[in-house]
């Protein structure tokens, strides 16, 4: 039975809101939070989960307010996409459910439909060269003892760069060619930490030997796969939009997959998971409800709940938490991540999403931390890729946003230029 949460302080709670003390104690008097005088040392405490559920309401639209039925965000700007579909927390890839894509079809063919392959060169196979796969190796080799498989992933897709003389090919095909190799290689030249898969195999096979030491069932490796498949794509993500500025530039595909690598590799995006892997193993030492406190007062909410997009369940979640509901390899880290639930869900309104259900797999299939991020990073280069394409079909530079000065003006006024656009010539300049 769990206990009473540990309380937060007023200064923790202002953290986790983004506010200073004197609004929280605004809030506190219109009745959006109830407070609690310390009983040492003074000064107010604040229930966990009550703060959850304010900062989750804070960017929650009104209902019925302009934009009531739109996600929330910051958008740039608008861009039209012909591969991801987020409405009515649903995930649909090219007008396919992604969650029926999962239950149906293999990773393989999966990325057909997101590449909207037509049937001639759909089969093709995800396959590297032996040489390529060497080199990527040593270099992996080579990397520090922080090392990461993220770390690994990054450092191949410069090498297989560096090996593929047609890089600055930009058409379809090509960057689809291109694409298998790379993915192919990016998961073979991970270091094996259990039996290698059989020749021939498919990439879940390959890739699970990558991350446990555990022998994977056949139905651990169809759930790894199910799991791949539903973190192909999801939109216009950070790492998705990066990849498409860089192919805006006309970068080609390896830069650009390296520039969504970068911007995928932090806190707020593919290490979400890591997080909340090693909050699941915690809590399932004991006294989750101290875990679910002590991440609440770090300000940055709790690993596995909630999402920008979906108001009441991430699809990808309630997918996979269901499947591995049903397998017994699971079933600890299922009863932990169900105490997570009853304690998070009805306090905050936040659903669990799939950085938790990663946890899980990673958990119950003894991955390490950093197995969901991998996971993640290989299956989302398949998305970044379709976006790739997409974006190399449109007018370059394109996504060169302009910004709005807020520094000091400047002392004397600009003069006249002579550059750029007046150039003598009458050449446009770039716009760097």
């Amino acid at each position: 039975m769990s206990g009473p949460l540990p309380r937060l302080t007023t200064a923790q709670a202002a953290a986790r809101l983004g506010v200073k003390p004197a609004t929280l104690y605004a809030y506190v008097s219109r009745g959006l939070i109830a407070s609690t005088r310390a009983e040492a040392g003074g000064g107010s405490t604040f229930d966990a989960l009550d703060v959850e559920r304010l900062a989750a309401a804070r960017r929650r639209p009104r209902e019925g307010g302009a934009g009531a039925d739109r996600p929330r965000g910051r958008p740039l700007m608008v861009l039209g996409s012909p591969i991801t579909l987020i409405e009515g927390d649903e995930l649909y890839y090219r007008g396919v459910r992604a969650t029926e894509l999962a239950r149906t079809h293999t990773l393989e063919a999966a990325v057909e439909v997101l590449w909207a392959q037509p049937p001639a060169v759909t089969g093709h196979g995800f396959e590297t060269s032996a040489e390529l796969l060497a080199h990527a190796r040593a270099a992996g080799d080579l990397l520090g003892p922080a090392a990461r498989l993220i770390d690994r992933l990054q450092l191949t897709v410069v090498i297989a760069g560096s090996h593929d003389p047609l890089r600055t090919d930009l058409t379809a095909a090509s960057v689809h060619a291109a694409g298998r190799r790379l993915i192919a290689t990016m998961v073979d030249a991970l270091p094996d930490v259990g039996p290698p898969a059989p020749s021939p195999a498919r990439l879940a096979q390959r890739l699970w030997p990558k991350l446990t030491a555990s022998p994977g069932t056949p139905a651990d490796l169809a759930l790894l796969e199910a799991t791949l498949v539903l973190c192909l794509d999801h939109d216009l993500a950070a790492a998705t939009l990066a990849a498409r500025v860089a192919a805006s530039a006309r970068a080609h595909p390896y830069a650009a997959i390296t520039a969504a690598l970068g911007a995928f590799d932090s806190a707020m995006h593919g290490s979400a998971s890591t997080v909340a892997t090693q909050m699941l193993r915690e809590a399932g030492s004991g006294r989750p409800e101290r875990v679910i406190a002590g991440h609440a007062a770090r300000g940055r909410g709790i690993p596995g709940f909630g999402h920008v997009l979906y108001r009441r369940t991430d699809p990808r979640a309630a997918y996979l938490l269901a499947r591995m509901s049903a397998m017994e390899r699971y079933a600890a880290a299922i009863r932990v991540t169900r105490e997570l639930v009853a304690m998070v869900g009805p306090r905050t309104g936040r659903p669990t999403n799939v950085d938790l259900a990663l946890a899980v797999l990673a958990v119950g299939a003894d991955m390490g931390d950093d197995a969901g991020q991998a996971i993640f990073a290989v299956a989302r280069t398949v998305g970044w890729l379709a976006h790739v394409v997409d974006e190399y079909g449109q007018a370059p530079l394109r996504l060169r946003p302009e910004s709005d000065y807020t520094g000091p003006r400047p002392a004397e006024p600009a003069q006249p230029s002579t550059s750029g656009s007046d150039l003598p010539d009458g050449r446009a300049a770039t716009r760097h």
